[in-house]
């Protein structure tokens, strides 16, 4: 399933804090959700969105995904049925659907923290 529906404005490279925030973990287990898929796919699902590989390095996206499955969020088996060299397809266990949930209540908590904030500087500021 495509993504261009959704898009991801950029924000890192002007960021004004000390470092973005990372929402990469919930990224990846709602792409899993959709359906089972080795970590190249998953980086391609990340840059429709509009996620550039400089945003999220590709090793770290790897060691996101190996952390995910230590804490039981993700399995993952090698595919060596397919043509080309071996890949691991990653699936999200019932444990990475509740965290997935966890994920959504924060987002929306942060959502609504961003909107007061951004209330209270047009405001204080004017629009910006």
């Amino acid at each position: 399933m495509e993504h261009k529906k959704y898009k991801i404005e950029s924000w890192c490279n002007d960021y004004p804090g000390d470092r973005p925030p990372r929402f990469l973990q919930p990224f990846l287990l709602v792409f899993l959700k959709q359906e089972p898929t080795h970590g190249y796919q998953l980086i391609e699902k990340l840059a429709q969105l509009g996620v550039k590989h400089e945003n999220y390095e590709i090793g770290y996206i790897y060691k996101t995904l190996r952390t995910m499955e230590k804490n039981g969020f993700v399995t993952s088996k090698w595919d060596t049925k397919a043509r080309g060299a071996a890949r691991r397809i990653y699936h999200i266990t019932p444990e990475g659907d509740i965290q997935l949930k966890r994920w959504v209540v924060s987002i929306k908590q942060i959502r609504k923290s961003l909107k007061s904030l951004l209330d209270m500087c047009q405001d204080i500021c004017g629009d910006t």
